[in-house]
């Protein structure tokens, strides 16, 4: 996370690959995405803890766009509070490696 937000880069992949006509297009009922819904694998590393709230606006956003271009199935691995202390980030990394396991379940 960056300042409640997606990276630069990210945000300039989205930009890129975003194109109607290839990987959406517009519809008399609205946008339609053309990616086959296949499961989508999203690591989330976070200084402070996010997960669940109101200033997690990474989620919402990528299901929106990710969504957009018809991909739905989405597994978000955490791991928070990696600038909070050795204890938070070991705490971090174990609930990154639950997540990775129900995620691959």
């Amino acid at each position: 996370m960056y300042n409640f937000g997606v990276p630069a880069q990210l945000k300039n992949w989205i930009d890129a690959i975003a194109r109607n006509g290839v990987t959406f297009h517009y519809t008399e009922s609205g946008p339609k995405g053309l990616l086959a819904d296949k499961p989508v694998y999203i690591a989330l590393a976070r200084g402070g803890l996010y997960r669940g709230t109101e200033s997690d606006t990474q989620v919402p956003y990528l299901k929106a766009v990710l969504g957009f271009l018809g991909l739905k199935n989405l597994h978000f691995i955490y791991a928070e509070g990696l600038n909070m202390g050795p204890e938070s980030v070991a705490k971090g990394f174990a609930q990154a490696e639950v997540d990775l396991a129900a995620a691959f379940a």
